[in-house]
């Protein structure tokens, strides 16, 4: 519920007082008394006592209304963004969850994050910010805070997150199941909570394979053309290419500029992304994220952090293979 002041001639005591009133009792603004009124942040409590003691001295009460609730969704990285790809799957998930329960959802770009500040949101869900940003968000309002695939730098806030351990694990798994020894992994970032995470499960599946030469490529660190003349090089017979980012651009460079053919030179375990996995030559095997799920936890999450602050959660959901064309057997 939102507070909204009754008009100068309108109270529900029907004794005159109105919000003007309460701001000569007060000696404050219009404006100070309206937002105290309408609970916005960075109002210090003393100032919020000194507006509802001079309401209560001129026997002014202001109207509840109903307000919708809102979700802001701050987002990283927009030129990253484009159709098909994780972020935009996750974004239109979350959206559906959130109207599912009746939430309106506000995007909020991470250059633009003092918005959340100034607006009067129930709950916050970050997508797509680095661990770097995430740990520069200090000015975000006291309510619910879900952060989605990373750590959390506090203890107040919760996470959802896919099981990005298992994923790398899966995929180097299942290629060495079909024979695969030199086996690369494509990551984004060299550091990060993902990437930590995606390289662990790779190295432990790794451990099970005898005779294992991992290679570990960075798209962040090298363009697309570099990673796939190492990978070439290094004689990789297969690849866990696990970058959102520049994924495809590699394979775009194995294929028609080294000549390398998928899956009969070099086996690929990628990301699911549905506007490309199933229309790639070959179809490419993948991993897909449970985002719908995600998305769902992290709503209904905030949702139940509104009722209880004491329910902060960190939950993890696992992914799954979708088997093609991609991968040949050695």
């Amino acid at each position: 519920m939102k507070l909204q002041p009754a008009s100068q001639k309108q109270t529900a005591q029907g004794n005159g007082a109105s919000i003007y009133d309460v701001a000569r009792q007060a000696d404050v603004s219009i404006v100070t008394v309206s937002r105290v009124f309408n609970d916005y942040p960075h109002v210090s409590k003393r100032m919020r006592e000194r507006v509802f003691a001079a309401a209560r001295a001129v026997g002014y009460t202001p109207r509840l209304v109903s307000k919708p609730r809102v979700a802001a969704v701050i987002i990283g990285h927009l030129d990253h963004l484009s159709a098909g790809d994780y972020k935009t799957r996750l974004l239109l998930h979350l959206v559906r969850a959130a109207a599912g329960i009746g939430y309106l959802v506000e995007f909020i770009p991470l250059d633009s994050v003092d918005l959340a500040t100034k607006h009067l949101v129930d709950a916050i869900i970050e997508v797509g910010l680095t661990d770097s940003e995430v740990t520069q968000l200090d000015r975000l309002p006291p309510v619910p805070t879900i952060l989605i695939n990373k750590r959390t730098p506090r203890p107040a806030w919760s996470t959802v997150s896919s099981d990005q351990s298992y994923e790398g694990e899966l995929a180097t798994t299942h290629l060495a199941e079909n024979g695969h020894q030199r086996i690369a992994l494509l990551l984004d970032d060299s550091t990060g909570w993902g990437v930590e995470q995606r390289r662990k499960g790779f190295e432990r599946a790794g451990s099970r394979i005898k005779g294992f030469e991992p290679l570990v490529l960075c798209t962040s660190e090298m363009p697309p053309p570099e990673i796939a003349a190492r990978m070439k090089e290094a004689k990789s017979t297969a690849c866990v290419n696990l970058s959102d980012n520049f994924g495809l651009a590699v394979l775009d460079h194995c294929v028609h500029e080294l000549k390398l053919r998928i899956p009969e030179d070099i086996s690929v375990v990628a990301l699911e992304n549905r506007s490309v996995s199933c229309f790639w030559n070959p179809r490419l095997t993948t991993i897909e994220q449970p985002l719908e799920a995600i998305a769902k936890c992290a709503v209904q999450g905030a949702c139940d952090l509104l009722v209880n602050p004491a329910r902060r959660f960190d939950r993890k959901f696992k992914g799954r293979l979708i088997e093609r064309a991609s991968v040949a057997r050695r």
